[in-house]
């Protein structure tokens, strides 16, 4: 390993981030860190400061590619890409500032550490290349981050941006004085220890030297990283080394651009394939520490599990990994492009929240999809299951995060295993409903009068699903003028004011014991485009007239339409209303069939800890 500054190190390569590893992850904190490590350089005149590891692989037949008129090796970073890349981006900043400002002769540094032509030095990884180039070309991209690694790159070259003149540069001449500082301590004060490997699958051993010398990487990555260092140690056949090799960055490639393409969670996605692969329980996740176990993946005592079944357990494994990858993607992030019900219910589901707790059932439900070893028609009957549970068990009874976890994740691996048909299990997601919201119990509570304005997002899930009820049953357009997104407390409106204004005709129609009583009730409430276009004004200036601007009306929310039918709001109307919603909640989440579970719930499981909801 030796110590090399920026300019020795661009000199005589092109740098390539390969696909296998994540996109760019730096945010706010570590540019701060970086900029201020930077201008301590300047202010301090400081002669070094040491910045970090870069470890590349160089295989025996390097490539060589022509930049401009020199011929250059192309070899991989497996190790350092977040430093050279930021060194890259703040370059490329500074560069054009200065050449902004008049000093030219700083052109011709461009192609040292930057690009030349259509050929970048630094190359970066599945989608985020060309996106990377622009930025450093031309400053701004020619399309607009469709991921969290490019929304990544493109703040950064705000930030370094907004640091340039956030500084106390007092004249023109202090402002070239300092760019011209920070490109000399960038390039030739910031040193780097270098290190090259020419065997692929040491990549791994050397990741686990450094992890246990403190370096910090993610779960994933470590992961890998033990995978390569495996093989590395255990497979001794070349050919053999090679494929293994290759399964395991093909598939973390995969893994990676499906994560950015749904900006998903690492540690979630690994978790669900541990489920799924390998033990549902809770307890029984310990994250990477786990992988590493004699009856898991041993690296030394192959007494619980032979060499050879562990070689054929992380076949199966780093490609499940990969599958489940797409799945999740998919999941988590929707599209009509696949199918219109999966997209509705899976959009429901999400919305409600706590998806995370259903995540490894219905991947293994798709996959089995996907596989041909279910119907599209069984897949959705058990995502209106989740939508039904995840409804009354969270939204209604207001159960905890967790509630449910075991049992889902057991159903999940169950599936996955075939051991049970997808029919089976949404009998018993409908019985693990009945557990915790009793049937009875819930069309008893849903015809009392309660406050449902303190349960906000009960409240605007239900009104929101009514609205599309209406669309679909009783409007000519399926998609609602007032998206989900756009939902919050000036959404939400009191037909009946909190406040009536002294002498408002709200106080004639409604006492005081009466108004109190139903104010905050689903009956008196309706989702709107804004409220405070309505005040506190009477019924009659609410509902108004078509044509006559904002009101009851003449707007496009259909329900919010449907109060111009009301010729007053006093409550006999409100008692109406009510009577309407009730016997929809029931159509809608009550279940006529009764369902039992299999074994009863044993909620200890439930305790700990779960996948991190999105």
């Amino acid at each position: 390993m030796e110590k090399v500054k920026l300019s020795s190190l661009l000199e005589d390569k092109i740098f390539r981030i390969p696909d296998y590893q994540r996109g760019y992850s730096w945010d706010d904190e570590n540019w701060l860190d970086f900029v201020q490590d930077i201008d301590a350089l300047i202010e301090e005149d400081i002669n070094s400061h040491y910045t970090g590891t870069i470890v590349i692989y160089k295989s025996k037949d390097n490539p060589v590619e022509n930049y401009g008129n020199k011929k250059l090796e192309l070899v991989d970073v497996v190790d350092g890409q977040q430093r050279l890349t930021t060194c890259s981006l703040y370059l490329s900043v500074i560069l054009k500032e200065l050449i902004i400002q008049g000093e030219v002769e700083f052109s011709s540094e461009i192609s040292s550490y930057l690009y030349n032509g259509v050929k970048s030095k630094l190359r970066l990884n599945n989608d985020s290349s060309d996106f990377y180039y622009d930025l450093i070309s031309r400053g701004t991209p020619n399309t607009t981050p469709n991921n969290i690694h490019q929304q990544r790159l493109h703040n950064a070259c705000v930030f370094f941006r907004n640091h340039i003149h956030k500084k106390d540069n007092s004249s023109q001449e202090s402002l070239k004085e300092y760019l011209g500082n920070l490109f000399d301590a960038i390039i030739r004060k910031l040193n780097f220890s270098f290190y090259t490997i020419d065997v692929e699958s040491e990549i791994g051993m050397t990741f686990e030297l450094m992890n246990s010398r403190g370096k910090k990487l993610s779960t994933l990555e470590l992961l890998k990283n033990y995978l390569m260092h495996w093989v590395y140690r255990n497979v001794s056949n070349e050919n053999e080394r090679e494929d293994l090799t290759k399964t395991i960055n093909k598939a973390w490639k995969e893994v990676y651009v499906n994560l950015s393409n749904c900006n998903g969670n690492e540690d979630q996605c690994l978790r669900i394939s541990w489920i799924l692969y390998q033990n549902h329980t809770p307890k029984n996740w310990k994250g990477y520490d786990g992988f590493k176990e004699n009856d898991v993946i041993p690296l030394r005592d192959f007494s619980k599990k032979s060499k050879n079944n562990t070689k054929e357990y992380i076949y199966r494994f780093v490609n499940g990994l990969a599958i489940v990858s797409k799945h999740y993607a998919e999941a988590i992030k929707p599209s009509s492009k696949n199918s219109i019900d999966e997209y509705t219910w899976l959009t429901k589901i999400r919305r409600i929240g706590n998806m995370a707790n259903f995540l490894p059932l219905i991947i293994a439900a798709k996959i089995k999809l996907n596989d041909g070893k279910t119907s599209s028609y069984d897949y959705i009957n058990l995502l209106k299951a989740l939508e039904n549970s995840a409804y009354r068990v969270f939204l209604w009874e207001s159960k905890r995060s967790n509630t449910g976890l075991s049992a889902f994740y057991k159903w999940g691996f169950e599936i996955f295993a075939e051991s049970h048909s997808i029919v089976n299990v949404t009998e018993w997601i409908y019985g693990h409903t009945n557990w915790y919201s009793n049937e009875n119990s819930f069309r008893n509570r849903i015809r009392e009068i309660s406050n449902w304005y303190s349960c906000r997002r009960l409240l605007k899930y239900s009104l929101y699903e009514y609205e599309l009820f209406l669309l679909e049953n009783e409007g000519k357009n399926t998609f609602p003028d007032l998206r989900w997104e756009d939902l919050s407390d000036a959404t939400i409106e009191h037909i009946l004011p909190q406040n009536p204004d002294e002498h408002s005709l709200w106080h004639k129609t409604w006492d005081k014991k009466d108004a109190a009583y139903y104010l905050h009730d689903i009956s008196n409430l309706v989702l709107t485009r804004n409220n405070s276009n309505y005040l506190n004004f009477d019924f009659e200036r609410k509902k108004g007239h078509a044509g006559q601007g904002y009101c009851y009306a003449n707007s496009d929310i259909r329900q919010e339409r449907k109060l111009a039918g009301f010729s007053t709001w006093d409550i006999e109307s409100c008692k109406k209303r009510r009577q309407l919603l009730e016997d929809w909640v029931i159509s809608r989440w009550g279940v006529e069939k009764h369902y039992i579970l299999p074994a009863e719930i044993n909620e200890e499981e439930d305790d700990d800890l779960g996948i991190e909801d999105i």
